[in-house]
């Protein structure tokens, strides 16, 4: 299977499926940021931030390569705020919580006063203290084994 993001980086596909071209924005070593075309979140655009190597998840990205990712998300967050007020950085992780292209990306959307962007848009669960303890306590299992 293809991925556009991949393609984008070895320079195999200059534009997107709207026609509007594939430009980077900023590069390191290992990571690209580009402006979103497919659905910028603001009348400012957004920008997507990718290893230049493939990675399907978070998980399997190296620590190194992570951190100039995070580096780079850093600089476009610092970049956007100079022209609104904040930025929301946001991954979806996995199919199921809504990642479409299987090649980690970042979005980095710039954020003002009433833009009627409501990235937490979910609906709040119910939780007891006693299946709060036993959750944490279920979980901070896993971290030890």
């Amino acid at each position: 299977m293809r991925c556009i993001f991949c393609d984008f980086v070895s320079g195999k596909r200059k534009r997107h499926k709207n026609r509007f071209p594939f430009k980077k924005l900023h590069e390191t070593r290992n990571v690209v940021a580009f402006l979103s075309v497919d659905f910028p979140a603001t009348e400012n655009g957004h920008t997507i931030v990718i290893p230049k190597r493939h990675f399907k998840l978070l998980e399997s990205v190296p620590d190194g390569i992570l951190a100039e990712l995070i580096g780079e998300i850093k600089l476009i967050s610092k970049v956007l705020r100079r022209s609104n007020e904040g930025t929301n950085v946001l991954l979806n992780n996995g199919r199921c919580a809504g990642q479409k292209v299987p090649h980690v990306h970042f979005h980095v959307i710039p954020r003002n006063p009433r833009d009627h962007i409501d990235v937490e848009h979910f609906r709040r669960k119910k939780m007891s203290l006693v299946d709060f303890e036993r959750l944490h306590k279920e979980l901070r299992k896993r971290f030890v084994s």
